[in-house]
């Protein structure tokens, strides 16, 4: 290569990462979701075959896996800021879904107008009127749709339903106490009554739904999102839902030395009969046909309610696995085509089936693993997501707010007053700090 050639390929190469890598190709439809047809695993292979329907319908064209150089996500966002994404990937995160803050800064495509046309296999409904109401705000940022669903992460607790037989301990405990009382049924047995990930976000989520029941989710919303400090975290409330946990914790009702469980060891108590109860999102019978085994008695019910507390309790915390199109996409139109395969009653129903996923779209069956949780949606009122969106807005507070948390849950180094009165003063001042 001459010296002129390589300086050419150099300058192509600042936004490509290396000459040739990422260079146009109107042929091209990068997915990042795309994965190796090799693989085995339910939801690659859906994905594979919705590929396949897009290119039967476009000859010309060829679906491939996104490349990010070998670094993944952050390649590929590295990607997005220098002006050449892939046509299709996400822009949320595990703990909260639609980052806001890459929808401020135009590098996500407003998908509104492609919701509003017709479904892709619902004869006389638009797209948007397939997916359920319930999960709307998940795909939108001020009014307009920025995302749009695959599969349902709502947060439940789950139980092995013959443990909970063996000791008389109620499926459906409606109140905290209804639940303390199976807890103690359980350790009085030699069951582990809750198995726990000590080591990533998992732990929060106890916190997150105690305060909603109590002090009610516009308020627990506005002590994680309101600048202003409306609602502070020294409120009494937030206080009693870290005393509840604390108490929880004092009871031995937590597998012993969970602070260093991951979710898989941790799930892995109670796939084996071990541990009556879990804590977990709906992706927890996704790839675990093998590890259920045949015949597990699997019961899903809901966060319960704190006697006297403010909350709804018909109110759900999770997110939405969702998947968008960047703003400077070079093939938007055919994405969009892809993407409403994705959200076909064909595509959703094989994943249901299949993945033991759960679908966002209105009147979808639930994976048969998934017992009680039929009910369970049916009666929710509202979605919110994790802590309340703080992940997707303030990303930095965020990991602030978790490290504190587990100073309390898992280090046990504070009392529930330092705890909130920590928060309180992390919250302060960072809002303070941040720009209007």
């Amino acid at each position: 290569m001459h010296r002129r050639q390589f300086l050419r390929c150099l300058a192509a190469g600042s936004l490509a990462g290396a000459c040739g890598r990422y260079l146009p190709d109107e042929h091209l439809l990068e997915v990042s979701t795309l994965q190796s047809r090799a693989a085995q695993i339910p939801i690659n292979q859906l994905w594979g075959e919705a590929a396949d329907r897009l290119m039967g319908a476009h000859p010309g064209i060829r679906v491939e896996p996104a490349s990010g150089g070998g670094g993944g996500y952050q390649e590929l966002m590295i990607r997005v800021m220098e002006g050449n994404p892939p046509d299709v990937m996400s822009f949320a995160t595990a703990e909260t879904g639609l980052t806001y803050a890459y929808v401020e800064q135009g590098h996500v495509l407003d998908l509104t107008q492609y919701l509003q046309g017709p479904a892709a296999d619902t004869p006389g409904a638009t797209w948007l009127e397939t997916i359920a109401p319930l999960y709307y705000n998940t795909l939108t940022y001020q009014g307009r749709f920025y995302a749009i669903p695959q599969n349902v992460i709502s947060l439940q607790i789950y139980c092995n339903a013959a443990l909970y037989q063996q000791v008389g301990a109620s499926l459906e405990p409606r109140t905290w106490d209804e639940f303390l009382d199976n807890c103690a049924r359980l350790k009085a047995a030699g069951i582990i009554p809750i198995t726990q990930d000590g080591i990533h976000w998992y732990t929060s989520w106890w916190f997150d739904h105690l305060a909603q029941r109590l002090v009610g989710a516009e308020a627990t919303g506005k002590a994680f999102r309101d600048p202003e400090r409306s609602v502070p975290w020294t409120e009494p409330g937030f206080t009693q839902a870290a005393r509840l946990v604390g108490e929880v914790l004092d009871r031995g009702y937590f597998a012993e030395g969970f602070a260093g469980l991951n979710h898989i060891e941790s799930e892995l108590l109670f796939w084996q009969g071990r541990a009556a109860t879990v804590f977990v999102g709906t992706w927890f019978t996704s790839g675990r046909a093998e590890v259920m085994g045949e015949g597990f008695r699997l019961y899903a019910h809901r966060f319960p309610q704190v006697e006297g507390g403010k909350g709804d309790p018909h109110e759900l915390i999770g997110t939405v696995q969702t998947l968008s199109i960047p703003a400077r996409a070079r093939h938007p139109d055919l994405a969009a085509e892809l993407l409403r395969i994705i959200d076909s009653r064909w595509f959703q129903e094989q994943m249901v089936e299949k993945a033991l996923m759960v679908s966002p779209l209105v009147g979808a069956a639930l994976p048969s693993a998934q017992q009680g949780l039929e009910r369970l949606l049916a009666d929710t009122t509202r979605f919110h997501p994790f802590s309340f969106g703080l992940e997707g807005a303030h990303p930095f507070l965020y990991r602030q707010y978790w490290n504190e948390w587990n100073r309390f849950m898992v280090a046990r180094e504070i009392s529930a007053e330092e705890l909130v009165h920590n928060l309180e003063l992390l919250f302060s001042l960072y809002y303070q700090s941040s720009p209007a």
